[in-house]
Order: C-alpha cells, then sequence, then structure tokens
C-alpha cells in the first residue's frame, strides 16, 4: 500500500514545461532565409528582389532556455531583371550570431529574435545606423577587397558589371511552425532594413537606392540535418530543402 500511495504522488508531479519543448527542437538545423525587397532602381523602376541565405542552425538548450546559434554559408540575390552576386569574400566576414528562441510545446510554434545585424560599418562609432558615405566615421572594409564596406556585384543590360559598396542594417525576427518532426517552416518579420550605396565602380549607381522589405516573398524553412559543415550544407541544398 506505501508503495502504491508513493507511485501516485510521483505521477501526479508537474512535468518541467521547459523541458518538453527543448527535447524536441535541440539538435543541426539547416535554414533557407529568404528576405525579400523591392528597390527602385534608375531607369528600370522598382525592382523586386530575393535574398536566399544558407545557414547552419544549431539549437541547445542552457539553463533551461533554448538558444540558436548560426553560422551563415551562403548568399544569393534573385531578381527577375538584375543579376546580382555576393562574393564569398562578403559571407565570410559574417561572424556567428547567437540569441535566444523560445517556443510552446501545445502549439509547436517559435519565435527567434535575431536581433540587429550590421555589414560594412561600427554602429559603435555612427550611433546605430549606417554611414552616409565612404568618408564618414564607421565605415570598414569588411570583406578584405580594398572597398569600402561590403561589396556585392549587379550585371546590368547595356552597361555590364557594377560593384557596390554597401553597409547595411537590418533586423529580422522569425515566426515559426513545426510541420513535422524534422522541418519547421514560417515567415519573417522585417523590423528594419536599411542600405547605404557608400560607392560603386560606375559613377552613374553610386547613389542610396530606395529600399523597402516585401513581405510577400520572404519567408524562412529550417530542416535537421547531418551536415557537418558549410561546404556540405551547399552541395545538399536542393535535397535537404526538397519536399
Amino acid at each position: 500500500m506505501r508503495k502504491l500511495r508513493a507511485l501516485a504522488v510521483l505521477a501526479a508531479l508537474p512535468v518541467c514545461a521547459s523541458a518538453r519543448p527543448a527535447d524536441v527542437w535541440e539538435g543541426r538545423y539547416a535554414m533557407e532565409l529568404r528576405v525579400g525587397s523591392i528597390a527602385r532602381v534608375p531607369v528600370m523602376g522598382a525592382q523586386r528582389s530575393v535574398t536566399r541565405s544558407l545557414l547552419l542552425v544549431d539549437m541547445e538548450r542552457r539553463a533551461g532556455r533554448l538558444v540558436q546559434r548560426q553560422r551563415v554559408c551562403d548568399v544569393e540575390i534573385h531578381s527577375p531583371r538584375l543579376r546580382m552576386t555576393v562574393p564569398a569574400a562578403f559571407v565570410r566576414a559574417l561572424a556567428p550570431r547567437e540569441y535566444p528562441a523560445s517556443v510552446r510545446a501545445t502549439e509547436r510554434s517559435y519565435t527567434a529574435d535575431s536581433g540587429v545585424d550590421h555589414v560594412g560599418y561600427d554602429p559603435r562609432l555612427t550611433g546605430g545606423p549606417p554611414p552616409v558615405d565612404a568618408r564618414s566615421p564607421g565605415v570598414v572594409d569588411s570583406d578584405g577587397d580594398g572597398a569600402p564596406g561590403a561589396t556585392v556585384h549587379a550585371h546590368f543590360p547595356v552597361v555590364g558589371r557594377v560593384r557596390f559598396f554597401v553597409a547595411q542594417r537590418a533586423h529580422v525576427v522569425l515566426h515559426g511552425r513545426r510541420t513535422s518532426d524534422d522541418r519547421v517552416e514560417g515567415d519573417v518579420e522585417v523590423r528594419l532594413l536599411e542600405q547605404r550605396t557608400l560607392g560603386a565602380s560606375n559613377r552613374m549607381f553610386a547613389r542610396t537606392l530606395p529600399l523597402r522589405p516585401d513581405p510577400a516573398s520572404s519567408g524562412f524553412t529550417m530542416v535537421r540535418t547531418r551536415a557537418a559543415g558549410c561546404d556540405e550544407l551547399i552541395r545538399d541544398a536542393r535535397t535537404i530543402f526538397a519536399r
């Protein structure tokens, strides 16, 4: 009788709520992050594009909290009328990031606020916003190519390739839902998207273009993976994210 009483007491004890979602969510994931934007380009007018980033993400529990650690492996920019290239040096210069993630066990939902990301400049020297030009305080050659800021390439009809030297600030929040044991999909809330053109290889394009987020073409997919590193993730991306 005493043994039965003890078992009944144990069965009535509450299960730690923080352990349940962490057990389900912990592990390594491949993430495809899509951030859409609309820029007004001289002569061509409004141009839509989607920046597609491939990331390796590790989710782990620390002191009862879920922490997301990520590294960017590749970045591509897709646009119907423009061909744009993000050099490997740009990607290598992006530092790994770490931030808390929150999940609800009952709804299998997920939210992660990555915080503000800065590229091509030091926000401590500008007070936060991107610098206005290459001579402004805070500009850094983040990709080490000898040009101010970070360099991206664009290929225009007739004009050909143009190198843009940019500084940018962005803040995204992920809102997703586990659609299977190994897959998470959701929306990207773009809270901040600013980009300054610090210069260009063609003077006609050395200006900052009006830019705004495009929520309709933004989103993310996160899939469990055994990829050991970026090379493997990039090689197997199509297979990993296929439905």
